[in-house]
């Protein structure tokens, strides 16, 4: 895995969020159109760009539901890049070392008709801006990623992908690619698009000049009923290990926001849907001896 993500074992000094469409057509071995816009509203595209202490690296990740439980996941791992990413055409699969395709200079891989199970793993790694900086569960996850779906991908082996236009908030591009998995399966893509918008991480640093909390508190969510985000705020009287999780009704966990250590201060954290049906869920804020929760709605 180090070899394929340079940056995950370095220490990351700066790092952008984007968030956006990828969308093209494919054809081939199996054909369908890949889209990260969901009911014109929900996206689950977007992208990193990382620099580390040796190498930068812009990576962009998209799903595109086909069915409901079965999804086409994307992913690029553009190497040896800029901070910030700058306007530039790179060849696919670029420089790479023939006894490992996974260390192509421009890396495409694209599994279509994936199992709904390890989609929302990944993807609640990338939209959860609190992992950006958690290297160790970044690179489990990529672990996973090509041990056990290796057999199933579709590498990018001849092509382009440019990016076109750069801004100080967004990143435009395209790419045509042909891939190709074991088995001389391959996939044809066409026109492809991308249009990212740079995202504000979120305040998760204590406020220096608000005074320290007198007790634990979780401040009413707003907005609530929510589409397709709300912001979670709280406050910490002491030094102490933090939970706030989301359950369902039956009380199984949905997904954990953050779990760490907080210093005393006031807290903002953003809860996007994703891929949850609308609803009725509890956010639970939980230390070592208190327990907090309130109702949240998810609507269409």
């Amino acid at each position: 895995m180090k070899r394929i993500f340079p940056y995950v074992c370095c220490i990351l000094f700066a790092q952008d969020v984007y968030e956006g469409p990828i969308m093209f057509s494919y054809s081939g071995s199996e054909g369908g159109d890949f889209n990260t816009v969901v009911d014109d509203s929900t996206n689950l595209g977007g992208a990193l760009n990382f620099f580390g202490d040796d190498s930068s690296s812009f990576i962009m990740m998209g799903v595109s539901p086909q069915t409901e439980n079965d999804f086409d996941l994307f992913v690029a791992v553009l190497q040896d890049t800029s901070f910030p990413v700058e306007e530039r055409t790179w060849d696919i699969p670029g420089i790479v070392d023939p006894q490992n395709p996974l260390s192509a200079e421009a890396l495409l891989i694209f599994l279509p008709g994936l199992d709904s199970t390890f989609v929302t793993l990944w993807l609640d790694f990338f939209t959860d801006t609190t992992n950006i900086n958690d290297s160790l569960g970044f690179d489990s996850l990529t672990t996973v990623f090509f041990t056990e779906l290796l057999d199933d991908m579709y590498l990018g082996i001849d092509g382009d992908l440019e990016i076109s236009e750069v801004t100080d908030s967004t990143v435009s591009g395209n790419f045509n690619c042909s891939l190709w998995k074991p088995l001389f399966s391959f996939i044809d893509i066409d026109s492809a698009e991308f249009h990212f918008s740079r995202v504000a991480l979120p305040a998760l640093a204590v406020a220096e000049k608000d005074p320290v909390p007198k007790f634990l508190h979780l401040s009413r969510v707003y907005p609530n009923p929510f589409n397709p985000k709300t912001t979670i705020s709280y406050s910490v009287n002491m030094k102490q290990d933090l939970e706030i999780s989301v359950f369902n009704l039956n009380g199984g966990k949905i997904r954990t926001l953050t779990n760490t250590y907080h210093q005393p201060g006031n807290y903002s954290i953003q809860f996007s849907r994703q891929n949850l049906p609308s609803g009725i869920y509890i956010i639970r804020l939980q230390s070592r001896t208190e327990v907090h929760t309130q109702k949240i709605t998810i609507i269409k």
